[in-house]
């Protein structure tokens, strides 16, 4: 797919200005479709890694990025929260739950607690929420909840399904919930390990 998305980019310098703009924007949405599907495709089938971690500081460290960066991102602070997992998987876990915050309600705050063998990640945001009859299927491949394609929420609808294939890899399980404030709640229990 990406040669002849190549070969067009090349013959967009015959087309107009305006023209060009538009067929630019549309090849480097596919490019950015076949990006995003093709980590998936990787994750789905890669050899999952078990290694002692901190969660906190994982968590933490994906807050800090993003608030770098100037995103309305805060972690709640609090204790270590020892696990075994595969910290590549559960930081990109946690990157697209708050990437979702972020990009359907501006802003996100974290918090994680110890829950019985385990972690509660929730990440909570103040968005419109979802439909509740709608929350399951928001986990599937390529689903979105945004079903305008606006180009300004992006996606394709794999930021979920990967969340709920590296919770559900740990062990732990997922939901979606609206707040009762407004907003959306992304609730993840993860078990501190797996034999």
């Amino acid at each position: 797919l990406r040669t002849p998305l190549a070969r067009l980019a090349f013959r967009l310098n015959a087309l107009p200005d305006e023209s060009r703009a538009k067929a630019s924007a549309d090849i480097a949405e596919m490019s950015q479709m076949i990006d995003a599907t093709l980590a998936f495709i990787h994750d789905q089938n890669r050899r999952p890694l078990r290694e002692p971690l901190d969660l906190r500081l994982l968590v933490e460290g994906v807050a800090d990025s993003l608030r770098d960066m100037g995103h309305d991102v805060r972690a709640e602070a609090g204790s270590s929260a020892p696990m075994t997992g595969d910290p590549v998987s559960l930081r990109r876990m946690v990157g697209n739950l708050v990437d979702n915050a972020l990009k359907y309600g501006h802003r996100a705050r974290i918090t994680l607690s110890p829950e019985g063998q385990g972690y509660r990640l929730c990440v909570d945001d103040e968005g419109p929420g979802i439909d509740p009859a709608q929350a399951e299927q928001l986990f599937m491949a390529f689903v979105r909840g945004e079903a305008s394609r606006n180009r300004s929420t992006g996606g394709i609808g794999l930021g979920l399904a990967s969340v709920k294939h590296t919770v559900l890899a740990h062990g732990g399980e997922v939901q979606l919930s609206n707040r009762s404030e407004g907003g959306l709640r992304a609730s993840v229990y993860l078990p501190r390990g797996v034999d």
